[in-house]
């Protein structure tokens, strides 16, 4: 067996580990009911965002066509959750959108947090002058609420989805780099880290086999839960009017138009069913987080088998 592992090349090795650790959060997540829930929310919400073209009721409407005929319907047989101000299916609309909210949140995400963690490592390894640089930008950054940061990054882009994108991730990322900074000072005075360096191993293997894999998973539960939260303040950015221009499906243009037309309480059923989709889906990231905290955290999964 240990001929067998030794003969494994670095990118099976990785593998090989990666699935041992979904095997493990698999194990752990079929015992957590509300963790299934929101990964089912979310599977959900993915495969409308891929098949919308498919399966919307009406597909030209999701995609922005009018159909002035049958503007404002209430919720009927042949509009599920009624029509918006130009007569356009809203399920439809809404399926279409679910596409871009998700892109909003896992782009944002996947560019905030290779680059956070990497600000993170950096400074938690070199210290001296690069820590205090690295870190005192980061604080600069953290003293600026996100969604405000965003607000003023996104203004100065200029409208639609990429701006947001770019202004979300610029404000996220000091998040990453703070607390991996903190797991890499912990991670370094461990005594499995000191005898890897009196051993004389070059510091790039002592980082990505003792440091990295022991940093990641704090800022791994952060990130699945950033993405809901990059779904909703990226919905707030375009209610404000710094998302795409309309006719583009997007839950924040759409619950923004919904208050502009006084469709709060006459035509309920415009904001109301906007509002519930971007309310599931951030739930369910926010779900789908807790668990994996409580999966990957070892603190955490000692204290729930001692209670």
């Amino acid at each position: 067996m240990a001929t067998v592992t030794a003969r494994l090349t670095p990118i099976e090795q990785g593998w090989s580990a990666f699935r041992s650790v979904l095997a493990g959060v698999y194990r752990i997540l079929r015992r957590d009911r509300l963790g299934l829930i929101g990964l089912g929310i979310i599977l959900a919400f993915v495969v409308v965002a891929v098949l919308a073209p498919w399966i919307a009721p009406f597909p030209s409407q999701g995609r922005g066509l009018s159909n002035l005929s049958e503007t404002l319907q209430p919720p009927s047989g042949a509009h599920l959750l009624g029509t918006d101000e130009f007569g356009r299916d809203l399920l439809s609309r809404i399926m279409f959108g679910a596409g871009l909210a998700l892109q909003v949140g896992m782009l944002t995400v996947a560019l905030a947090f290779p680059f956070g963690v990497l600000l993170g490592v950096v400074a938690g390894i070199l210290r001296g002058i690069p820590e205090e640089v690295v870190m005192r930008v980061t604080d600069m950054f953290l003293a600026f609420p996100p969604i405000l940061l965003a607000f003023v990054i996104a203004a100065t882009l200029g409208r639609g989805t990429n701006a947001i994108i770019l202004a979300m991730a610029v404000s996220f990322w000091p998040w990453y780099t703070r607390l991996v900074h903190s797991q890499v000072l912990h991670v370094r005075s461990q005594a499995f880290v000191e005898a890897a360096t009196v051993l004389g191993l070059p510091r790039r293997r002592i980082i990505f086999r003792h440091v990295l894999p022991n940093t990641l998973t704090s800022a791994s539960i952060q990130g699945s839960m950033d993405i809901g939260s990059a779904i909703l303040i990226g919905a707030a950015l375009s209610w404000i009017g710094l998302g795409p221009q309309p006719p583009t499906p997007d839950w924040g243009v759409m619950f923004n138009t919904a208050y502009l037309t006084g469709s709060f309480v006459t035509f309920w059923w415009y904001s109301t069913f906007t509002g519930l989709a971007l309310f599931l889906v951030v739930l369910a990231f926010n779900l789908l987080g807790d668990s994996l905290r409580d999966a990957l955290d070892p603190k955490l999964r000692r204290r729930r088998l001692i209670l």
